[in-house]
C-alpha cells in the first residue's frame, strides 16, 4: 500500500500580513517607578551578581516597563 504524501501550500495573498507599526512610548522617570518593582529590580542584579536564578512571577505589562526600566537604571549605575 503506497501513500502519497502533497503538501498543499495556500498562496501568498492569503497569508499576506500587513506590517505592524512600532509604537515608541517615552522613558519611564526613576521615580515614577514603584518601590516594590525598584527594590525586586535590586534583588536581581544581586542575584545575578552571585550567579543564582531568580524567579519572576507573572505581572502586567506595566509593570514588566517598570521593572525593566528599574534594570536599566541599576545597572547604568552599577
Amino acid at each position: 500500500m503506497k501513500t502519497e504524501v502533497t503538501i498543499i501550500a495556500p498562496c501568498a495573498a492569503h497569508v499576506k500580513q500587513k506590517q505592524q507599526k512600532r509604537v515608541y512610548h517615552e522613558d519611564i522617570s526613576p521615580q515614577a517607578i514603584a518601590p516594590a518593582l525598584k527594590s525586586f529590580g535590586r534583588h536581581i542584579v544581586k542575584q545575578q551578581r552571585r550567579r543564582q536564578s531568580v524567579r519572576v512571577p507573572a505581572m502586567r505589562g506595566s509593570d514588566w516597563g517598570q521593572l525593566l526600566r528599574a534594570l536599566e537604571l541599576k545597572r547604568a549605575f552599577a
